[in-house]
This record gives structure tokens, sequence and C-alpha cells, in this order.
């Protein structure tokens, strides 16, 4: 599913957290992956305040909190991200 977003973003796809990642200074926080990091096959998960997320975001630019950066898809699956539900 990640590569569907990739190859059409329309909205910033929120991700599970990965438990490698979740501090208790994240835990009223959900990952995204922003809109312009899909259009620019950038492979970043931030964090983004729960209270701050609808249905569908439209979250264009990364938000200050990075959580992983990685250089392909592939590797950001193998690290354990998983899109959420």
């Amino acid at each position: 599913m990640f590569a569907e977003h990739y190859d059409s973003p329309m909205f910033s796809p929120q991700l599970r957290w990965n438990e490698k990642y979740l501090t208790p200074e994240l835990e009223e926080y959900n990952t995204i992956i922003a809109i312009n990091d899909l259009v620019n096959r950038k492979y970043v998960v931030c964090a983004i305040p729960k209270e701050k997320v609808k249905f569908m975001l439209m979250q264009m630019s990364r938000t200050d909190i990075v959580v992983a950066e990685y250089s392909s898809l592939d590797e950001m699956v193998l690290d354990g991200w998983r899109m959420g539900t």
C-alpha cells in the first residue's frame, strides 16, 4: 500500500507506530508521511499531534518531529513501518 501513496499522493498516509520509536513523549502523536515527501520520493516518517489528525489528513510539509528517515521504501518497510488502520 505504501507504493500506491507514493505513486498517487492525494493525502498524508497514517502509519502504525513502530514500537522501536514510540516513546512516552510521543504517545499523543500519530505517525504520517507528508504529501511533499511522497511527491519527492522521500521516506520520512514524522509525528503529528493526534488532535490534528482527521480521516484524510492533508499535511503538505514535514512536521518538526521526524521519527525516522530512510533511503528507500524497502528500508522503511524492513524496519517495521506499516500502514495505519
